[in-house]
Protein backbone atom coordinates (compact mmCIF):
# COMPACT_ATOMS: atom_id res chain seq x y z
CA UNK A 1 0.00 0.00 0.00
CA UNK A 2 1.00 3.41 0.09
CA UNK A 3 -0.12 5.77 2.26
CA UNK A 4 -0.13 10.11 2.65
CA UNK A 5 0.76 10.18 6.77
CA UNK A 6 -0.21 13.83 7.52
CA UNK A 7 3.02 15.18 10.21
CA UNK A 8 2.02 19.25 10.49
CA UNK A 9 1.49 18.46 14.12
CA UNK A 10 5.49 17.72 14.64
CA UNK A 11 7.04 21.12 16.57
CA UNK A 12 10.18 19.72 17.81
CA UNK A 13 8.47 17.87 21.10
CA UNK A 14 7.33 14.20 20.70
CA UNK A 15 4.18 14.29 23.19
CA UNK A 16 1.61 11.48 22.45
CA UNK A 17 0.04 12.22 18.74
CA UNK A 18 3.81 12.47 17.57
CA UNK A 19 4.89 9.80 19.14
CA UNK A 20 1.71 7.74 17.17
CA UNK A 21 2.46 8.84 14.08
CA UNK A 22 6.26 8.31 14.56
CA UNK A 23 5.51 4.53 15.77
CA UNK A 24 2.76 3.41 13.33
CA UNK A 25 4.92 4.75 10.12
CA UNK A 26 8.31 2.83 11.64
CA UNK A 27 5.99 -0.85 11.81
CA UNK A 28 4.19 -0.17 8.56
CA UNK A 29 7.19 1.12 6.58
CA UNK A 30 9.13 -1.58 7.61
CA UNK A 31 6.22 -4.14 6.62
CA UNK A 32 6.74 -3.18 3.01
CA UNK A 33 4.25 -0.41 2.31
CA UNK A 34 5.16 2.90 1.23
CA UNK A 35 4.77 5.88 3.36
CA UNK A 36 4.70 9.70 2.23
CA UNK A 37 5.23 11.53 5.27
CA UNK A 38 4.42 15.18 5.59
CA UNK A 39 5.65 17.48 7.78
CA UNK A 40 6.29 21.56 8.03
CA UNK A 41 9.33 22.38 5.77
CA UNK A 42 11.08 24.30 9.08
CA UNK A 43 10.75 20.36 10.59
CA UNK A 44 12.02 18.61 7.88
CA UNK A 45 15.57 17.85 8.81
CA UNK A 46 14.34 17.17 12.31
CA UNK A 47 11.64 14.56 10.96
CA UNK A 48 14.34 13.06 8.67
CA UNK A 49 16.33 12.30 11.58
CA UNK A 50 13.56 10.98 13.98
CA UNK A 51 12.86 8.52 10.81
CA UNK A 52 16.78 7.44 9.95
CA UNK A 53 17.05 4.44 8.65
CA UNK A 54 13.44 3.51 8.46
CA UNK A 55 12.99 2.27 4.64
CA UNK A 56 9.72 3.09 2.28
CA UNK A 57 9.64 6.87 3.29
CA UNK A 58 9.23 10.08 1.30
CA UNK A 59 9.45 12.93 2.64
CA UNK A 60 7.65 15.93 1.35
CA UNK A 61 7.49 19.07 3.60
CA UNK A 62 4.45 21.46 3.86
CA UNK A 63 4.82 25.49 3.42
CA UNK A 64 3.14 25.94 6.78
CA UNK A 65 3.68 27.01 10.14
CA UNK A 66 1.24 25.67 12.55
CA UNK A 67 -1.05 22.98 12.49
CA UNK A 68 -3.84 24.25 13.73
CA UNK A 69 -7.03 24.92 12.90
CA UNK A 70 -7.24 27.67 10.08
CA UNK A 71 -7.63 28.68 6.63
CA UNK A 72 -4.45 27.65 5.28
CA UNK A 73 -4.76 24.07 6.56
CA UNK A 74 -8.30 23.67 5.09
CA UNK A 75 -6.80 24.46 1.51
CA UNK A 76 -3.50 22.11 2.34
CA UNK A 77 -5.94 19.13 3.33
CA UNK A 78 -8.56 19.71 0.17
CA UNK A 79 -5.89 21.12 -2.35
CA UNK A 80 -2.05 20.41 -2.14
CA UNK A 81 -2.26 17.21 0.01
CA UNK A 82 -4.91 15.62 -2.39
CA UNK A 83 -2.60 16.74 -5.42
CA UNK A 84 0.19 14.66 -3.30
CA UNK A 85 -1.83 11.56 -3.09
CA UNK A 86 -2.41 11.72 -6.56
CA UNK A 87 0.59 12.41 -7.96
CA UNK A 88 2.34 9.66 -5.18
CA UNK A 89 -0.64 7.06 -6.83
CA UNK A 90 -1.49 6.84 -2.63
CA UNK A 91 -4.38 4.31 -1.38
CA UNK A 92 -5.28 6.26 1.81
CA UNK A 93 -4.53 9.54 3.66
CA UNK A 94 -4.33 9.31 7.64
CA UNK A 95 -4.44 12.74 9.18
CA UNK A 96 -3.89 11.52 12.69
CA UNK A 97 -4.49 14.93 14.39
CA UNK A 98 -8.20 15.63 15.82
CA UNK A 99 -9.40 17.24 12.41
CA UNK A 100 -8.78 18.21 8.70
CA UNK A 101 -10.76 19.30 6.22
CA UNK A 102 -10.56 16.74 2.95
CA UNK A 103 -13.39 19.28 0.80
CA UNK A 104 -12.04 17.86 -2.75
CA UNK A 105 -11.14 14.66 -1.87
CA UNK A 106 -9.38 12.24 -4.26
CA UNK A 107 -9.31 9.24 -2.31
CA UNK A 108 -10.24 7.44 1.17
CA UNK A 109 -8.72 8.89 4.09
CA UNK A 110 -8.82 8.44 7.80
CA UNK A 111 -9.19 11.14 10.79
CA UNK A 112 -8.19 9.75 14.04
CA UNK A 113 -9.23 12.24 16.82
CA UNK A 114 -7.48 11.18 20.43
CA UNK A 115 -10.01 12.98 22.45
CA UNK A 116 -12.95 15.69 22.65
CA UNK A 117 -11.01 17.71 25.53
CA UNK A 118 -11.89 21.16 24.91
CA UNK A 119 -15.51 20.03 24.72
CA UNK A 120 -15.71 19.92 28.41
CA UNK A 121 -12.24 21.78 29.06
CA UNK A 122 -11.82 24.27 27.25
CA UNK A 123 -8.41 25.16 29.26
CA UNK A 124 -6.07 27.12 26.64
CA UNK A 125 -9.11 27.29 24.19
CA UNK A 126 -10.74 31.01 24.55
CA UNK A 127 -14.70 30.86 23.96
CA UNK A 128 -15.45 32.16 20.64
CA UNK A 129 -12.55 29.93 19.78
CA UNK A 130 -14.06 26.71 20.98
CA UNK A 131 -17.55 27.59 20.07
CA UNK A 132 -17.71 29.46 17.22
CA UNK A 133 -14.71 27.24 15.64
CA UNK A 134 -13.15 24.28 17.26
CA UNK A 135 -16.71 22.80 17.81
CA UNK A 136 -18.11 23.24 14.47
CA UNK A 137 -14.84 22.48 12.92
CA UNK A 138 -14.42 19.20 14.36
CA UNK A 139 -18.21 18.13 13.29
CA UNK A 140 -17.33 19.18 9.53
CA UNK A 141 -13.87 17.49 9.86
CA UNK A 142 -16.11 14.19 11.01
CA UNK A 143 -18.45 14.49 7.87
CA UNK A 144 -15.63 14.67 5.70
CA UNK A 145 -13.38 11.98 6.14
CA UNK A 146 -14.67 8.03 5.47
CA UNK A 147 -13.51 6.91 9.06
CA UNK A 148 -12.82 8.54 12.33
CA UNK A 149 -10.26 6.40 14.70
CA UNK A 150 -9.97 6.76 18.10
CA UNK A 151 -7.93 5.24 21.19
CA UNK A 152 -10.53 3.87 23.65
CA UNK A 153 -14.28 2.96 23.82
CA UNK A 154 -14.83 6.10 25.89
CA UNK A 155 -13.42 8.52 23.46
CA UNK A 156 -15.75 6.93 20.54
CA UNK A 157 -18.61 7.36 22.95
CA UNK A 158 -17.85 11.04 23.81
CA UNK A 159 -17.18 12.03 20.00
CA UNK A 160 -20.60 9.95 18.97
CA UNK A 161 -22.69 11.83 21.71
CA UNK A 162 -21.19 15.60 21.88
CA UNK A 163 -19.83 15.69 17.93
CA UNK A 164 -23.25 13.77 16.73
CA UNK A 165 -21.16 11.23 14.64
CA UNK A 166 -22.70 7.87 14.08
CA UNK A 167 -21.12 4.92 16.41
CA UNK A 168 -20.49 3.05 13.06
CA UNK A 169 -18.14 5.65 11.40
CA UNK A 170 -16.13 5.56 14.67
CA UNK A 171 -12.84 2.43 14.77
CA UNK A 172 -11.24 2.06 18.26
CA UNK A 173 -7.77 1.31 17.69
CA UNK A 174 -6.05 1.96 21.24
CA UNK A 175 -2.84 3.52 21.30
CA UNK A 176 0.80 1.30 21.57
CA UNK A 177 3.68 1.22 23.91
CA UNK A 178 7.00 1.99 23.60
CA UNK A 179 9.67 -0.71 24.94
CA UNK A 180 11.28 0.83 28.22
CA UNK A 181 14.48 2.30 28.67
CA UNK A 182 16.94 -0.23 31.15
CA UNK A 183 18.42 0.49 34.64
CA UNK A 184 21.04 3.22 34.75
CA UNK A 185 22.88 3.91 37.95
CA UNK A 186 24.46 7.24 36.46
CA UNK A 187 21.35 8.49 35.67
CA UNK A 188 19.85 7.45 39.01
CA UNK A 189 22.72 9.40 41.23
CA UNK A 190 22.09 12.34 38.92
CA UNK A 191 18.14 12.28 40.01
CA UNK A 192 19.16 11.82 43.47
CA UNK A 193 20.89 14.90 43.38
CA UNK A 194 18.63 17.13 41.04
CA UNK A 195 15.57 16.24 43.12
CA UNK A 196 16.37 15.49 46.69
CA UNK A 197 15.57 12.07 46.53
CA UNK A 198 16.80 10.72 49.84
CA UNK A 199 14.14 7.77 49.99
CA UNK A 200 10.88 6.86 48.65
CA UNK A 201 8.91 8.98 46.30
CA UNK A 202 5.22 8.86 44.34
CA UNK A 203 5.18 10.03 41.26
CA UNK A 204 2.61 11.80 38.95
CA UNK A 205 3.26 11.95 35.04
CA UNK A 206 1.48 14.72 32.80
CA UNK A 207 1.25 18.16 32.21
CA UNK A 208 -0.43 20.85 34.20
CA UNK A 209 -3.93 21.47 33.47
CA UNK A 210 -6.83 21.79 35.05
CA UNK A 211 -8.06 18.34 33.70
CA UNK A 212 -4.74 16.76 35.34
CA UNK A 213 -5.87 17.34 38.88
CA UNK A 214 -2.53 18.56 40.00
CA UNK A 215 -4.19 20.97 42.68
CA UNK A 216 -6.26 18.05 44.51
CA UNK A 217 -3.55 14.92 44.22
CA UNK A 218 -1.42 18.34 46.15
CA UNK A 219 -3.88 18.74 48.87
CA UNK A 220 -4.49 14.40 49.31
CA UNK A 221 -0.69 14.51 49.71
CA UNK A 222 -0.32 16.84 52.38
CA UNK A 223 -2.87 14.93 53.98
CA UNK A 224 -1.26 12.04 53.43
CA UNK A 225 1.77 13.31 54.92
CA UNK A 226 0.10 14.91 58.23
CA UNK A 227 -1.59 11.72 58.49
CA UNK A 228 0.92 8.64 57.80
CA UNK A 229 4.24 10.62 58.81
CA UNK A 230 5.38 9.60 55.05
CA UNK A 231 8.60 11.56 54.55
CA UNK A 232 9.07 10.87 51.08
CA UNK A 233 8.23 13.46 48.36
CA UNK A 234 5.49 14.20 45.52
CA UNK A 235 7.65 14.59 41.99
CA UNK A 236 5.34 16.15 39.18
CA UNK A 237 6.59 16.03 35.81
CA UNK A 238 5.62 17.47 32.69
CA UNK A 239 6.82 21.13 31.30
CA UNK A 240 5.02 24.83 31.36
CA UNK A 241 4.99 26.53 28.12
CA UNK A 242 5.10 30.10 27.84
CA UNK A 243 1.48 29.87 27.14
CA UNK A 244 -0.84 32.45 29.15
CA UNK A 245 -3.02 29.56 30.48
CA UNK A 246 -0.32 27.21 31.42
CA UNK A 247 1.85 30.29 33.28
CA UNK A 248 -1.65 30.77 35.21
CA UNK A 249 -2.35 27.26 35.80
CA UNK A 250 1.37 26.43 37.59
CA UNK A 251 0.69 29.75 39.60
CA UNK A 252 -2.45 27.91 40.69
CA UNK A 253 -0.23 24.63 41.71
CA UNK A 254 2.42 27.08 43.36
CA UNK A 255 -0.10 28.70 45.41
CA UNK A 256 -1.64 25.12 46.67
CA UNK A 257 2.13 23.95 47.67
CA UNK A 258 2.75 27.12 49.70
CA UNK A 259 -0.64 27.39 51.01
CA UNK A 260 -0.34 23.72 52.87
CA UNK A 261 3.24 23.95 53.39
CA UNK A 262 4.22 21.49 51.00
CA UNK A 263 7.61 23.40 49.63
CA UNK A 264 10.15 21.00 49.42
CA UNK A 265 7.99 18.35 49.31
CA UNK A 266 6.27 18.45 46.07
CA UNK A 267 8.66 18.44 43.44
CA UNK A 268 8.73 19.78 39.87
CA UNK A 269 10.91 18.58 37.19
CA UNK A 270 9.95 19.82 33.99
CA UNK A 271 10.62 18.18 30.97
CA UNK A 272 12.29 15.17 31.23
CA UNK A 273 13.63 12.14 28.56
CA UNK A 274 11.95 9.11 28.22
CA UNK A 275 15.07 7.62 29.81
CA UNK A 276 14.42 10.14 32.81
CA UNK A 277 10.86 9.17 32.96
CA UNK A 278 11.16 5.12 33.20
CA UNK A 279 13.75 5.45 35.56
CA UNK A 280 11.89 7.64 37.58
CA UNK A 281 8.77 5.20 37.02
CA UNK A 282 10.73 2.00 38.02
CA UNK A 283 12.37 3.91 41.46
CA UNK A 284 8.44 4.99 42.27
CA UNK A 285 6.67 3.33 45.27
CA UNK A 286 3.48 4.53 42.88
CA UNK A 287 1.80 6.53 40.04
CA UNK A 288 -0.56 8.72 41.49
CA UNK A 289 -3.11 10.28 38.13
CA UNK A 290 -6.07 11.02 39.28
CA UNK A 291 -7.27 12.66 36.24
CA UNK A 292 -10.59 14.25 35.86
CA UNK A 293 -10.75 13.05 31.99
CA UNK A 294 -8.14 11.30 29.61
CA UNK A 295 -9.04 10.13 26.12
CA UNK A 296 -6.77 6.92 26.93
CA UNK A 297 -3.72 8.04 29.62
CA UNK A 298 -0.46 6.41 28.19
CA UNK A 299 1.21 6.73 31.92
CA UNK A 300 -0.92 4.85 33.40
CA UNK A 301 0.51 1.40 30.96
CA UNK A 302 3.84 3.01 31.02
CA UNK A 303 4.13 2.71 35.17
CA UNK A 304 2.54 -1.19 34.65
CA UNK A 305 5.05 -2.48 32.35
CA UNK A 306 7.77 -1.69 34.85
CA UNK A 307 6.22 -2.63 37.32
CA UNK A 308 4.94 0.18 39.05
CA UNK A 309 1.23 -0.33 41.18
CA UNK A 310 -0.50 3.13 39.83
CA UNK A 311 -3.55 4.95 41.81
CA UNK A 312 -6.21 6.40 39.10
CA UNK A 313 -9.20 7.93 38.23
CA UNK A 314 -12.92 5.84 38.04
CA UNK A 315 -13.57 8.76 35.03
CA UNK A 316 -13.63 8.71 31.41
CA UNK A 317 -11.35 6.15 29.41
CA UNK A 318 -8.68 5.09 32.64
CA UNK A 319 -10.91 2.55 34.17
CA UNK A 320 -10.72 0.93 30.33
CA UNK A 321 -7.29 1.46 30.08
CA UNK A 322 -6.70 0.03 33.38
CA UNK A 323 -8.63 -3.08 33.15
CA UNK A 324 -8.82 -3.99 36.42
CA UNK A 325 -5.00 -3.53 37.15
CA UNK A 326 -4.76 -0.50 38.95
CA UNK A 327 -6.29 1.25 42.32
CA UNK A 328 -9.29 3.54 41.26
CA UNK A 329 -10.16 6.77 42.74
CA UNK A 330 -13.10 9.32 42.59
CA UNK A 331 -10.48 11.98 41.39
CA UNK A 332 -13.35 14.88 42.63
CA UNK A 333 -13.19 13.54 45.98
CA UNK A 334 -9.54 14.40 48.13
CA UNK A 335 -10.88 11.89 51.21
CA UNK A 336 -11.08 8.95 48.84
CA UNK A 337 -7.41 9.54 46.72
CA UNK A 338 -5.95 9.98 50.53
CA UNK A 339 -7.64 6.84 51.54
CA UNK A 340 -6.18 4.96 47.83
CA UNK A 341 -2.93 6.21 48.66
CA UNK A 342 -2.50 5.12 52.27
CA UNK A 343 -3.61 1.79 50.97
CA UNK A 344 -0.73 1.63 48.52
CA UNK A 345 1.85 2.87 51.32
CA UNK A 346 0.78 0.24 54.06
CA UNK A 347 -0.63 -2.93 52.34
CA UNK A 348 2.57 -4.62 50.76
CA UNK A 349 0.21 -7.63 49.66
CA UNK A 350 -2.20 -4.78 47.49
CA UNK A 351 0.93 -3.86 45.92
CA UNK A 352 2.12 -6.93 44.87
CA UNK A 353 -1.35 -7.41 43.60
CA UNK A 354 -1.15 -4.79 41.04
CA UNK A 355 2.82 -5.44 39.69
CA UNK A 356 1.71 -8.53 38.12
CA UNK A 357 -1.66 -7.74 37.43
CA UNK A 358 -0.46 -4.54 35.60
CA UNK A 359 2.42 -6.11 33.72
CA UNK A 360 0.35 -8.68 32.32
CA UNK A 361 -2.20 -5.71 31.36
CA UNK A 362 0.61 -3.69 29.81
CA UNK A 363 2.00 -6.78 27.85
CA UNK A 364 -1.39 -6.87 25.91
CA UNK A 365 -0.66 -3.24 23.88
CA UNK A 366 2.06 -2.59 21.41
CA UNK A 367 3.08 -0.35 18.66
CA UNK A 368 3.34 -3.24 16.42
CA UNK A 369 -0.16 -4.12 16.83
CA UNK A 370 -1.89 -0.65 16.77
CA UNK A 371 -0.19 -0.22 13.25
CA UNK A 372 -1.58 -3.48 12.12
CA UNK A 373 -5.42 -2.67 13.00
CA UNK A 374 -4.49 0.60 10.76
CA UNK A 375 -3.65 -1.30 8.11
CA UNK A 376 -6.66 -3.18 8.10
CA UNK A 377 -8.26 -0.13 8.51
CA UNK A 378 -6.57 1.51 5.74
CA UNK A 379 -7.21 -1.98 3.86
CA UNK A 380 -10.46 -2.12 4.08
CA UNK A 381 -11.13 1.69 3.24
CA UNK A 382 -9.72 0.93 -0.35
CA UNK A 383 -10.92 -2.92 -0.68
Amino acid sequence: MKIVMDFRKYDGVIGGVERAVIQITDCVARQGHRVILLPKENRLAEVKAEFEGVPNLKFIPLDVHTHVMSAKNAYLDSVRIQEIARIEEADVIHFPYNWSFPFNKGIPSVLTVHDVIPLTFREAMGFFTNYLLYRPGMRIACRLNDVIATVSEFSKRDIAEKLGVSPMKIKVIPNGLREPYGQNETLQVEQDEKYGLQGDFILYVGGIHERKNVVGLIHAFAKLVDRSGFPGKLLVTGSVSGAPYQIKMKKLVDAAVRNIGMEGRVVFTGFISDEELDLLMRRALFLAYPSLYEGFGIPVLEAMKVGTPVLTSNLTAMPEVAGGAALLVDPHNIEDIVVAMSRLLQENELRQNLIVKGRERASSYSWQGTAQLYLDLYEGLCS
